[in-house]
């Protein structure tokens, strides 16, 4: 014999503007209009109370208890759904009461629906739980891996969890780079059949006789062209290219991850003797997981979103694709005046363009790999955009890290410039660090060797620029 038994649980939810009504199989959740102090650390957050019920058939040679264990996955799943639309992430770790009992729970029945911060997104909500029904194991593995991601990120204080979390996101580029795989290998196999066709008809065969050419070649061509495994770099980016999402500053972040990836996976020698803030407890396995995991939380939302037929975080997403570095081709034809690279002036520094190219982008690509003639490039390409800008509040951050580096340039006239702006920034207090010399310690880690600036710190003359020494 079996009884009906219910479990209820009660979470804080972090947006605490939230309107939200969902079921899903035997289990509800609901908000109320109860807000809940929730402590993290030093700071306090007010929370909106969600409800979750569940129902499940319990023997009755088990306890009652059992329904939490029956009904976890239930619950994990709708967890994972708020996750995703609050980008807070919501684990049993949260509940603050809970009970079970043989007595039905009342609630109000409603129609499912979703708001935030007054924003609809009901018809997400609802897509979302017809694709979970059409495709449960990958879209279940997909938010769980999701609100894990985000769950550790959270949790990564002085950047402990940042290597897990980073594992966590790009579990969700390998999920997707297995869905596709069977879609990649029979558009490749169409590619090499037109490639045998178009061969065979130089030929002057006959169609059948091409037909029987082709038949014959394809799967010994198939076998020497297409691998059996298909790398995941090129997996990822089909899927990117099918849902409209790939383009040559994603593609280039896509490969720096999978090599990141594969630092963090397999066994690295992981002494440094350099560190940066947040100072981490243990070695770091990757030296950018830290830099690159914003980028990560909003490409892998927006990969859910497109697969899921929804537009969530696509604003984001697309916010976010401003600053992701150009390949290191696309620098290349911009400091050799490629004529590719066209229309270009000084404001699409500071104010964005198609290729990324930004004084943001550029020194962030100068400092992964500092070399001299590189650097020597950028001062002859720059110099005529560089003399021209002036400093201001809005654009001083990015123009204080270029002059850094511009501050030894054998040209006088970038070097005072770069100099002039520097302190300019100090003693404004524009330099975008939570302290200007936090900017060397910085650029130490990344072996950039900054000789006027070092000596600059070491005099101590910044103290006539700075206002908070």
């Amino acid at each position: 014999m079996s009884q009906e038994v219910y479990s209820q649980y009660s979470f804080p939810c972090k947006a605490n503007d939230i309107d939200v009504y969902l079921e899903y199989n035997n289990s509800i959740l609901y908000n109320t209009r109860k807000k809940i102090i929730e402590e993290e650390g030093l700071q306090q957050y007010t929370c909106r109370e969600l409800i979750l019920i569940t129902k499940c058939e319990v023997e009755q040679y088990n306890g009652l208890d059992e329904v939490r264990r029956l009904c976890r996955g239930n619950v994990l799943v709708i967890q994972g759904i708020i996750s995703f639309f609050t980008s807070f992430p919501l684990t049993m770790y949260n509940a603050v009461e809970s009970k079970v009992g043989i007595v039905p729970i009342k609630y109000k029945v409603q129609s499912n629906h979703l708001f935030i911060q007054g924003k609809d997104y009901t018809y997400d909500l609802i897509q979302l739980l017809r694709k979970i029904n059409e495709e449960s194991k990958l879209i279940i593995s997909l938010l769980d891996r999701w609100r894990k991601a985000i769950y550790l990120k959270e949790q990564s204080d002085a950047d402990l969890y940042y290597d897990e979390a980073f594992l966590s996101f790009f579990h969700i580029l390998e999920l997707f780079g297995n869905s596709i795989k069977k879609d990649l290998k029979k558009k490749l196999d169409t590619s090499i059949v037109d490639l045998l066709s178009n061969y065979y008809r130089a030929y002057y065969f006959s169609k059948d006789t091409i037909k029987e050419m082709v038949q014959q070649n394809k799967k010994p061509i198939s076998s020497i062209l297409i691998s059996d495994d298909l790398s995941l770099a090129i997996k990822i980016k089909y899927f990117l290219e099918k849902y409209d999402m790939l383009d040559d500053n994603t593609a280039f972040f896509v490969d720096n991850m999978i090599e990141i990836r594969n630092d963090i996976a397999h066994g690295r020698i992981t002494y440094k003797n350099k560190f940066v803030y947040p100072l981490s407890p243990f070695f770091n396995l990757a030296k950018d997981s830290y830099e690159n995991m914003q980028f990560l939380f909003f490409l892998t939302a927006r990969m859910i979103s497109k697969y899921i037929g929804i537009t969530c975080w696509e604003q984001e997403w697309e916010e976010s694709k401003k600053y992701l570095l150009p390949p290191k081709s696309t620098l290349d034809l911009f400091l050799n005046d490629d004529s590719k690279i066209y229309n270009f002036d000084e404001k699409m520094l500071l104010e964005g363009n198609k290729y990324n190219i930004t004084w943001r982008t550029i020194f962030n690509h100068y400092i992964k790999k500092p070399k001299k003639d590189f650097l020597d490039k950028l001062e002859i390409k720059l110099k005529n955009y560089f003399m021209k800008v002036e400093m201001n509040e809005e654009n001083s951050a990015d123009l204080f890290n270029i002059s850094l580096l511009f501050s030894d340039s054998i040209d006088d006239q970038i070097k005072n410039k770069a100099i002039e702006n520097i302190k300019i920034a100090i003693s404004k207090q524009w330099y975008g660090w939570s302290n200007f010399k936090d900017a060397y310690s910085y650029l130490e880690f990344y072996n950039v060797n900054l000789i006027w600036y070092k000596s600059f710190l070491m005099s101590e003359s910044h103290n006539l620029f700075s206002k908070d020494e």
